[in-house]
């Protein structure tokens, strides 16, 4: 029976059932309501004969007659004495006879009122008594009661049956809408199901749905005479296509994608949107002799030209390839490993890898680090080191670069280039900016709070300057920290400054609107020039290590340096030259008129504590001025 039948029939049976309940409660209320109301009306009756006594008009001796009630068995009129003997009675003598002896059996005599019922020939006959005044006597009247349930449904049928045909419709009508809801909400429910084991774009089984999959045809044995292979194809520089064709682009190159890997996938196959620019296929019953097919199976999808928005694209992919049982034995690391190939993939420069326990090293520490980073930033697991900054104009550290720090329960320590290439890749580069901004910002208030006027500068990255968020959120920091802007320096590589000028001088300009310095990190080794960096709102540019290092033996890196400091001057630009790592480097430096030294000789990175160490150790500089 369907759920809508089922809900009818259970409403109505509900609604009857009350409708019942209330008929018999009705019933019972009345069948003792109407008894009560004959008793008081045969004492009425009483009172009304012994009143005709007492005013003469019937004599006693015509009371008792047989005539003083009408024959027949509907009741019986009848006057007894103190001994219970009746002096006179009616035709129902049986009944009379029932009557006395109810009274006895409640311990009545002649002269006491009372009232009661009794059954005779399955008949029920009310009775009241009540003794005549003056006299040994007690006038006894009976009635024969009519059938309570014929009186009963003679009066409230009709009603009833009219409030049961109205429960009938209501529980029909009731049942249909809440069966309406429930069908309604049942397919919500499927929906949101669906939605949540569907990529929204695609409409293909996500991770998640993969990975169950996985797991039902391991569990369920569905390998059969063949084995489980799971596959996972990245797409190349899907990212520049995003880039270049906007977000719809890249969209419906991932439609048509799917739709290529879903035609050359057999039915028994799961083809899946595994994340960003990877897709998965999952085969079932495959022949592990025959990995080789399945891949230029699959990898060939992508070699025709996809049309997307006038604009034809040829892609390829890399395709990593696991295999049950030999590789795993669970779904999620079946999962896992053939992620690990398609790493192994890229990074030998091929289109297509097996999982190689060989190489698993260095890819499962990638993963790990990859999934352990987000949690390290959440739970302020990194550590900012600060790098001291020497003014070559007075001897005095006037400034330190924030450089983060993140030591693996299980590797160790991590060197900042490959967890930071990691942030870059899995999009958590803005999450790690933000806790550095957040963290050197309230150590720089720290300082200046103990009298220590540094200049904080941190790192940021090509991401970062497409970050619309960012300017507030350093807005929001210097004035929650009450750190006066002009000592907070962001740095920026000229790469990522030139990936994209025009966004980038946006930028530059609301940041220098806050009054924060814009420092140019890693100057020399990029496109830009002196002459496009006067267009920008730059304070200061670091001269990159590689020509600071060898300018004492190396006159062509000299000659940079020099050249670098004096037009910089020119332009109203302070010069920090890093790579510093001798004293002989530093004092040409200064002797050119370069204005702040950083490197290994200065000093190397170091925790908080050790740097607040460092500063009491010097005078204390105000406004750039020692303080005396």
């Amino acid at each position: 029976m369907t759920l809508r039948g089922k809900l009818i029939l259970g409403f109505i049976g509900a609604s009857l059932c009350t409708v019942a309940l209330f008929a018999m409660v009705a019933y019972t209320s009345a069948r003792d309501f109407s008894r009560q109301q004959e008793v008081v009306l045969l004492h009425a009756e009483n009172q009304r004969l012994i009143d005709l006594l007492g005013r003469g008009e019937l004599a006693l001796n015509k009371l008792i007659a047989p005539t003083t009630k009408p024959s027949g068995d509907h009741g019986s009129l009848m006057i007894i004495n103190r001994q219970g003997q009746a002096l006179g009675r009616g035709q129902s003598t049986a009944v009379s006879r029932q009557i006395v002896n109810d009274r006895i059996a409640k311990g009545l005599d002649s002269a006491q009122t009372g009232s009661g019922f009794v059954n005779f020939n399955s008949t029920e006959y009310v009775w009241a008594a009540d003794d005549i005044p003056g006299a040994p006597y007690t006038l006894v009247n009976s009635y024969r009661r009519s059938g309570d349930l014929m009186l009963f449904a003679r009066y409230i049928g009709l009603p009833l049956a009219i409030a049961a045909l109205a429960a009938i419709w209501v529980s029909l009508w009731g049942g249909m809408i809440i069966a309406a809801l429930f069908k309604k909400l049942n397919s919500h429910q499927s929906t949101l199901e669906h939605q949540s084991r569907h990529d929204p774009l695609t409409k293909l089984p996500n991770r998640a749905a993969l990975v169950e999959s996985i797991a039902e045809a391991i569990a369920g044995g569905n390998a059969g005479g063949g084995q489980l292979i799971l596959c996972i194809i990245s797409l190349h520089r899907f990212k520049d296509i995003n880039d270049s064709l906007g977000h719809s682009g890249g969209d419906e190159l991932l439609n048509q994608v799917s739709a290529r890997l879903r035609h050359v996938s057999r039915n028994t196959d799961l083809v899946a949107r595994f994340g960003g620019n990877k897709f998965a296929v999952f085969l079932n019953h495959s022949d592990a002799n025959a990995v080789d097919v399945i891949s230029k199976k699959l990898l060939s999808a992508l070699e025709p030209a996809f049309e997307v928005s006038g604009h034809y694209l040829y892609m390829r992919g890399t395709l990593g390839m696991a295999l049950y049982p030999q590789h795993a034995t669970d779904a999620l690391t079946l999962v896992q490993k053939a992620e690990i190939a398609m790493y192994q993939g890229k990074d030998a420069v091929r289109d297509f890898a097996v999982y190689s326990a060989e190489a698993d090293t260095g890819s499962i520490e990638h993963l790990d680090l990859a999934n352990d980073l987000r949690y390290a930033i959440e739970d302020d697991q990194l550590e900012l080191y600060y790098q001291p900054q020497l003014d070559l104009r007075n001897g005095i550290i006037t400034g330190v670069e924030a450089l983060s720090r993140w030591t693996h329960p299980k590797y160790g320590f991590v060197p900042p280039d490959k967890f930071i290439d990691i942030a870059e890749r899995t999009g958590l580069i803005k999450q790690l900016t933000e806790w550095v901004l957040k963290t050197a910002i309230k150590h720089c208030a720290h300082w200046h709070r103990t009298g220590r006027e540094i200049q904080v500068s941190i790192n940021l990255s090509a991401r970062n300057l497409h970050d619309e968020s960012l300017v507030q959120l350093v807005a929001n920091l210097l004035d929650h920290w009450h750190v006066p802007p002009q000592h907070v320096a962001l740095e920026i590589t000229e790469t990522a400054m030139m990936a994209d000028p025009n966004h980038a001088k946006t930028l530059l300009r609301r940041l220098d609107a806050l009054g924060v310095r814009i420092s140019i990190d890693d100057f020399g080794t990029g496109y830009s020039s002196l002459g496009y960096l006067k267009q920008l709102p730059v304070d200061e540019i670091k001269i990159d290590r590689s020509f600071v290092l060898n300018m004492t033996s190396d006159e062509n890196d000299a000659s940079i340096v020099r050249a670098t400091i004096g037009l910089a001057h020119d332009l109203g630009l302070e010069v920090v030259a890093e790579g510093i790592e001798d004293e002989t480097t530093q004092n040409q430096l200064r002797d050119w008129g370069c204005d702040v030294a950083q490197g290994y000789h200065i000093g190397r990175p170091m925790p908080q504590a050790d740097l607040m160490q460092l500063l009491r150790a010097q005078p204390v500089v105000v406004n750039n001025q020692q303080a005396l």
